[in-house]
């Protein structure tokens, strides 16, 4: 194998190792426009450089070259498919450990598509001290409430979930669970009838039981029924 295949082949090897690089630096959340400039620079600033080395140093001609010259187009092509694919996590906002955790593996186990129509809904899951009066009114002084989904935006939905961290010191791991999936179903079900507060309240319970989320939502009413 002479100097220039060679050449050519690391220029290859590189390029698909800085390309891993890229797509794995990619957080399971939105990307910031900083971000994204980032990543996006990265990539294909070494792409183009890769794509004159393989150019320069292949021996090869006509369609045989310009095959490896594309290869850094076509890498840059599935990458992006990949990331386009791929759910993002919203922002977590928690410093409690526990509903951390409970949080993020929530968040994993919902299905994909879930997760794709909740990730430009869900601004934000911030955790907050205790319930406001108006809270508490809202719930109609129910228990079991660990969560809270509040629409900022109608069209397209937008909004933010609230964790209480007081009123979830004493709910099992399956209410909490259950409270969240609950309105994740409700955020989920804003972005298809955001002025129909009956169905968006009744998405509530029915969505999750189809995440398979049945045992935690029951847990949920149980809890609200009993308090």
């Amino acid at each position: 194998m002479d100097i220039q295949s060679m050449g050519g082949i690391i220029g290859v090897l590189c390029l698909g190792f800085a390309s891993l690089a890229a797509f794995l630096m990619v957080p399971t959340r939105e990307l910031t426009i900083r971000e994204k400039l980032g990543i996006n620079t990265f990539y294909w600033s070494f792409a183009v450089y890769s794509m004159w080395t393989i150019y320069a140093m292949s021996s090869e001609q006509g369609g045989v070259k310009l095959f490896y010259v594309s290869i850094p187009l076509l890498l840059g092509l599935i990458l992006s498919l990949l990331s386009e694919f791929q759910s993002k996590q919203p922002p977590v906002n928690i410093t409690d450990t526990r509903l951390k955790k409970i949080t993020l593996e929530t968040w994993q186990r919902l299905p994909i598509n879930a997760k794709r129509g909740l990730q430009n809904t869900i601004m934000n899951i911030q955790e907050i001290p205790e319930w406001s009066d108006l809270d508490k009114a809202y719930f109609k002084n129910k228990g079991g409430n660990a969560a809270r989904w509040f629409t900022i935006l109608p069209l397209p939905a937008r909004g933010i979930i609230h964790i209480s961290h007081s009123d979830c010191k004493d709910l099992a791991d399956t209410v909490i669970i259950g409270s969240l999936v609950h309105e994740f179903g409700q955020a989920y079900q804003s972005t298809r009838t955001p002025f129909d507060t009956n169905i968006v309240e009744a998405a509530g319970n029915i969505l999750p039981i189809k995440w398979n989320f049945k045992k935690e939502i029951e847990a949920f009413n149980n809890q609200r029924v009993n308090a």
